[in-house]
C-alpha cells in the first residue's frame, strides 16, 4: 500500500496531524471524449469540498461523446475517474455486468476517496486508488469463479430468515423507540455485529499496516457503504413503493385483459378464445420443459438434488405455515398441499425436474449478466443522477403524508388478492394486509439488520 500524506486542518484525523502540510494539488485535466463542467476556473476535477455531496448545485452531467450507458460512454466514464496506468485495464473489461459495476463503484471513489485529494490529502496518490480498483476486481473475479448452493441459500437459509423478521416484528413493541432493541432480543444478534465483521473482512485483504490507510478505509466503508447506501435499501418507504408499484401494474394489466374482453366482444366459451388459450398453455408447458431439460449452469451446486426433496425445502413451509397460516385459515387446503409434498416428493424424476427448472430460472433471471448489470445501472441513476455527485437525499413522506401512502400501498394490494381470488382461496382478510404492512413497514434499522444477516448468510456459502 502507498504512504498517503494528509493535511493538518484535517478535522476528520486530528491524531494523525503533521506539522507542515504541502500545498494542494491541483489534479488533472479533463482528457479527450469526456469532460466535467466546473464552475471553478481552474478546471480541477478533484478538489472538491468533502461535503459536497450535501451541495447537488454544483453537481452537472458529465458529459461523452457517446450515448449514456452505452459500453463507450462507460469506459470514457471510468477513464475520468481512474488514473492512466488503469486504462488498458478498463478497456479489456467485460462489458456485461462487470463493466457496470466497476463504473458504479468509480463513481463511489470520486465521491469519496479522490475528493480528498488537494483538500484532506495534499498529494496526488493514485497508488492507493489503484490498490482499491485491484481489490474491487479480486473481489468480483472471486464472486464469478465461486460455486455457491443457490438451493441451500434462497430455498431454506433465506425464507428462514424472514420467517425470523416477520415474527420479531410482530413481536416487537409498538414503540418506536423500543423496537429495533426488542427485534435484536428475538432474534438473538448483537446489534454492534454489523456492520463491523464485513469491514474487518474487507480490511483483511488491504495489504497496509498504516493506521491513516485503515481509519479511511474504515469511514468510507462504515459512513458510506453501511451507512449512506444500507439506510436507502433499507427504508421501509422504498419497499412500500416496490410493493405499491407491483399491485398497480398488475391491476392495469388485468383492466386491460377486461377491456379487450369486452372490445372484442368474444365470450370465454367462444372456439377462438378457446383455442387461443390452449395455445398459451402449450407454450407455457413448452417454455416450462425446457427450463426443466436444458443444462445446467456451471456454478450451480446440484448435489443434494437426491438428498433433500425439493418440496421438503424449508421455503414451503414459509409459506404454508409462517406467511399464510393455512393450518388455521384453510386446514382442508393445507392437509392437500402437505399430501401432494409428501408423494411428489418420493419421485426422483420429479425432484430432478423442480430442481433443473429452479437452477435454469435462478441464472436467467437473478445471476445473469443482465439481471446484475441492470441492477448496478438503476443504482448508480439513483445515487449519480449526472453521473458526478451524489445526489441529495430523497425527500421522504412522514407523519400524516407516510400513513396515506401506506393506506393506499394496502388497498392496491388487497384489489391485487381481490382480482386473483386470493380472499376465497386462502381466506386473507383487508385486517391481514394491514398488519403485513404494518409489519415490513415498522423499523428501517430492522430491516437493515436483516439485511446484514442475509449477506452474512451468502458469505458463509462462499468458499
Amino acid at each position: 500500500m502507498p504512504t498517503i500524506l494528509y493535511n493538518t486542518n484535517s478535522s476528520l484525523i486530528t491524531k494523525y496531524r503533521r506539522p507542515n502540510a504541502s500545498n494542494q494539488y491541483k489534479g488533472f485535466l479533463s482528457k479527450k471524449g469526456h469532460t466535467r463542467l466546473n464552475s471553478k476556473s481552474s478546471g480541477d476535477i478533484w478538489e472538491k469540498d468533502c461535503n459536497h455531496t450535501k451541495n447537488s448545485g454544483n453537481d452537472v452531467s458529465f458529459e461523452s461523446e457517446f450515448e449514456k450507458d452505452s459500453v463507450e460512454y462507460l469506459r470514457d466514464l471510468c477513464f475520468s475517474i481512474y488514473p492512466n496506468s488503469l486504462h488498458q485495464k478498463i478497456r479489456s473489461i467485460e462489458a456485461l455486468p462487470d463493466l457496470q459495476v466497476n463504473t458504479f463503484i468509480a463513481l463511489i471513489f470520486q465521491n469519496f476517496v479522490k475528493s480528498w485529494y488537494g483538500i484532506k490529502i495534499p498529494t496526488d496518490d493514485s497508488k492507493f486508488l489503484t490498490e482499491l480498483y485491484n481489490l474491487v476486481q479480486d473481489l468480483i473475479t472471486y464472486l464469478k469463479s465461486s460455486k455457491i448452493n443457490y438451493h441451500a441459500l434462497l430455498l431454506d437459509y433465506i425464507p428462514c430468515l424472514l420467517s425470523s423478521h416477520l415474527k420479531a416484528l410482530n413481536d416487537s413493541s409498538q414503540n418506536n423507540d423500543l423496537v429495533y432493541e426488542q427485534y435484536c432480543k428475538l432474534t438473538l444478534y448483537d446489534s454492534k455485529r454489523y456492520p463491523m465483521l464485513f469491514i474487518e473482512i474487507i480490511q483483511s485483504k488491504m495489504s497496509t499496516k498504516s493506521l491513516l490507510q485503515r481509519s479511511f478505509l474504515d469511514s468510507f466503508l462504515n459512513e458510506l457503504v453501511f451507512g449512506h447506501i444500507f439506510n436507502s435499501i433499507a427504508e421501509p418507504y422504498y419497499l412500500l413503493e416496490g410493493l405499491n408499484k407491483i399491485c398497480i401494474r398488475i391491476k392495469l394489466n388485468s383492466a386491460g385483459n377486461t377491456r379487450n374482453e369486452v372490445t372484442h366482444g368474444k365470450p370465454k366459451c367462444d372456439p377462438c378464445v378457446f383455442v387461443s388459450n390452449v395455445k398459451h398453455k402449450i407454450l407455457q408447458m413448452t417454455r416450462l420443459l425446457a427450463y426443466s431439460t436444458s443444462t445446467e449452469a456451471a456454478n450451480m451446486n446440484t448435489a443434494e438434488i437426491q438428498e433433500t426433496a425439493f418440496l421438503q425445502r424449508y421455503i414451503f413451509t414459509f409459506f404454508t405455515d409462517d406467511f399464510f397460516k393455512l393450518s388455521m385459515r384453510k386446514p382442508f387446503l393445507f392437509s392437500i398441499c402437505r399430501t401432494l409434498q409428501h408423494w411428489i416428493s418420493k419421485s426422483n424424476a420429479l425432484n430432478r425436474v423442480m430442481y433443473r427448472t429452479f437452477d435454469n430460472i435462478v441464472q436467467t433471471k437473478i445471476t445473469s449478466p443482465v439481471t446484475i448489470g441492470n441492477l448496478f445501472s438503476l443504482l448508480r441513476h439513483s445515487l449519480f443522477p449526472n453521473d458526478n455527485m451524489m445526489g441529495p437525499p430523497r425527500v421522504l413522506p412522514v407523519g400524516d403524508a407516510f400513513l396515506e401512502f401506506r393506506e393506499e400501498c394496502i388497498s392496491n394490494l388487497w384489489d391485487v388478492c381481490m382480482t386473483y381470488k386470493l380472499d376465497h382461496i386462502l381466506a386473507i382478510k383487508r385486517s391481514d394486509i394491514a398488519d403485513l404492512i404494518i409489519c415490513i413497514s415498522k423499523n428501517r434499522d430492522c430491516n437493515k439488520l436483516l439485511i446484514y444477516r442475509i449477506i452474512d448468510c451468502v458469505i458463509a456459502q462462499l468458499p
